[in-house]
């Protein structure tokens, strides 16, 4: 069933619920469906409209400070089925090291291990149209090849608009927009929301769950904290804090044989990166055009004749290549990297805009470096080509401003942990000290390993549901 707030008879609405589920996202229409199929009532608030509306993505506009990064209004969608209506597809499950990081810090490390997870890959893959499979081969000590899988993109808004319509357990609100709760007993018993044009929704729910991604989630709960102090949870969370983000470079290129074009993708065995203390960063390797590798092989013959000309006659047989040598990193988890609302910017409820601070910083530049020097002795000592790179990766100049500066990919800022003073949530995504309000999507990661969020946020929504199921 969907209703629309905007157009609700009476200018306050009440309704109750099992669970109230605010954002119609990816974790939300997840959380929303699964909960529905073991038969558990389900509000799904949605603060946009089934379609694209200006009105509803204005609400998205921030500031940035730092380094260079994306507009915030830019970097995300706000309708029914959220950012999955422009993702691009690309899937990959956490892997098991990026669970356990305490060799380079205790913050690094979840309360969960990849196997309290692992049970919901099969469903998550089919919710999103993918295989579920995600090999990987160690092709030396230090270097292994990871299988990434490709969604359609699977738009959630095609694909589960009939069913929610249909649905009889699951009442959709659009144009609902999140501004304040009532509390009871740091339990949230009721959920308030507003359209447009002044109507008003209350929900009451046994369980709360807030899914609107991972720059709204710290907004919002930094609203709250403002509204209610520490009636709801204690000023001692970090909410907001330990935001992270793939960072993405073209570093350089690389003349290589097929074997390694046809691999692809490339990452530190669990071993090397324990060894070097680096997180975990994924290397593209994508083949370049006939005219690039004509021209690499020239540079090559220039500076190493022999191996030059060896290239030369394989490129010549079809058995190596010119490729593009692109790095994607895990960040280490700062405090400093954080979400803070503004002190003089307002969205239309009157709750202030969020402002994102985020700077990159020489853990990073650790990871990638020695990541690209371990590839690069890798297909070294096997003859398998040569990687160049460009100046900048080579020296202390800043990033380029040229290249996109990550991959929209909003991670952190309530995440999972035991110890209330470095996480937010705990291991059931429930906010410390609240009795029944909890946070799902990609803001609960500890950590953000190097793959994109869509599918591990499926797996962990799946997860949250069977808790919220039998609580």
């Amino acid at each position: 069933m969907i209703s629309d707030l905007k157009v609700a008879e009476a200018d306050v609405t009440a309704v109750s619920s099992d669970v109230c589920v605010i954002g119609s996202g990816a974790a939300g229409i997840t959380i929303a469906r699964s909960l529905a199929a073991q038969g558990k009532k389900v509000t799904l608030c949605e603060g946009g409209a089934l379609d694209y509306s200006d009105e509803s993505q204005e609400i998205y506009q921030g500031e940035t400070r730092g380094d260079d990064y994306f507009d915030l209004e830019t970097a995300r969608l706000r309708y029914f089925g959220g950012t999955t209506n422009h993702w691009e597809g690309v899937c990959r499950t956490l892997d098991a090291i990026d669970f356990d990081r305490s060799y380079i810090s205790g913050v690094c490390k979840w309360p969960i291990r990849k196997k309290d997870i692992a049970p919901y890959l099969d469903e998550a893959c089919n919710i999103l149209d993918i295989k579920p499979d995600f090999s990987e081969i160690e092709n030396a000590s230090t270097i292994k090849s990871v299988l990434f899988q490709f969604s359609p993109p699977t738009r959630f808004a095609e694909k589960y608009l009939e069913e929610i319509k249909a649905s009889e357990n699951i009442e959709m609100i659009v144009n609902a927009n999140f501004v304040d709760v009532e509390i009871t007993d740091r339990r949230i018993s009721q959920s308030i929301f507003k359209s447009y044009n002044g109507k008003e929704l209350l929900v009451s729910a046994d369980n709360v769950v807030l899914a609107t991604g991972g720059i709204e989630n710290s907004r919002l709960l930094l609203w709250l904290h403002r509204n209610h102090g520490d009636s709801l949870y204690d000023s001692q969370l970090p909410v907001g804090e330990y935001w992270m983000e793939h960072p993405e470079y073209v570093l350089g290129n690389a003349l290589v044989e097929k074997e390694v074009l046809d691999k692809v993708a490339f990452s530190l065995t669990d071993a090397a990166q324990k060894e070097n203390k680096v997180f975990n960063c994924v290397m593209f390797v994508y083949e370049a055009s006939y005219s690039k590798t004509k021209k690499l092989v020239a540079d090559l013959l220039c500076v190493a004749p022999a191996y030059g000309e060896k290239m030369a006659k394989m490129v010549g047989m079809g058995l190596a290549c010119g490729a593009e040598f692109e790095v994607s990193w895990e960040e280490e988890p700062l405090k400093s990297n954080r979400i803070e609302l503004s002190q003089s910017k307002y969205d239309k409820f009157g709750i202030p805009r969020p402002v994102l601070f985020w700077e990159k910083n020489p853990v990073d530049k650790h990871t990638w470096s020695v990541s690209t020097q371990i590839f690069n002795q890798w297909i070294q000592e096997n003859d398998l080509g040569r990687l160049r790179l460009k100046d900048w990766a080579l020296s202390d100049l800043p990033y380029p401003q040229t290249y996109s500066p990550g991959g929209y990919h909003h991670m952190g800022g309530t995440r999972m942990g035991d110890n209330p003073e470095t996480s937010v949530v705990d291991a059931n995504c429930r906010i410390h000290g609240t009795e029944n309000f909890y946070v799902a999507g990609s803001s609960i990661f500890t950590t953000g390993g190097y793959t994109n969020p869509t599918l591990p946020i499926v797996q962990f929504s799946l997860r949250l549901a069977d808790h919220l199921a039998e609580v």
